[in-house]
């Protein structure tokens, strides 16, 4: 389902958020009671997707960094095969990515299954490619809900836990995990 036959809106000051619908509280509360403010004090740039009487479906981002530490991983040889995935010149060991963060992620009860979630997705890859025009940014990173639902969309968009270390009954007891998209992949990529 296209996104452009919606209004866009980025939400600042002036911003009047129509209702929203969705099955998560936080989700919801957050875009009606918190997303001004956040963008009033600089922390999330939330962008609004909506109609004449409703708002569809809405993400917000910030900076962030993926941080790379060898207590992530397994052992030595899981930390090389990670950064060499990652980057061209794996010997330089870099603890830092630069990143923006998805920080929220909510689509309308009427919309969902419907590919709205995805077409987000690739408008923020968009956006990250951009931004490094100005500055860098090597991946997108999300805290993804733990459950199953969230975590087959983020895993069907290509993002990759960051670390193998952690079991799954660990795993299982965090509200999120940790997830994160390379871009490059989608340099020179028509999404």
């Amino acid at each position: 389902m296209p996104l452009d036959s919606y209004s866009s809106v980025v939400v600042n000051s002036s911003t009047i958020i129509k209702p929203f619908n969705c099955d998560d509280e936080q989700l919801k509360g957050f875009l009606l009671e918190k997303s001004i403010n956040y963008s009033n004090e600089l922390l999330a740039t939330t962008y609004i997707f909506e109609n004449e009487n409703e708002t569809l479906a809405y993400f917000s981002i910030f900076n962030d960094n993926l941080r790379v530490e060898d207590t992530d991983f397994a052992s030595k040889n899981a930390l090389k095969r990670f950064m060499s995935n990652l980057v061209s010149h794996p010997k330089r060991h870099l603890e830092y990515f630069p990143a923006i963060k998805l920080g929220r992620l909510a689509v309308s009860t009427s919309l969902r299954s419907q590919g709205v979630g995805e077409e987000i997705v690739k408008i923020m890859i968009g956006l990250a490619l951009k931004q490094n025009e100005v500055c860098a940014c090597k991946v997108i990173t999300v805290d993804a809900y733990s459950n199953e639902r969230s975590l087959k969309f983020y895993k069907k968009m290509g993002f990759t836990y960051l670390t193998d270390k952690v079991s799954d009954d660990e795993e299982d007891s965090k509200p999120t995990k940790p997830m994160y998209l390379d871009l490059t992949p989608f340099l020179n990529t028509e999404l």
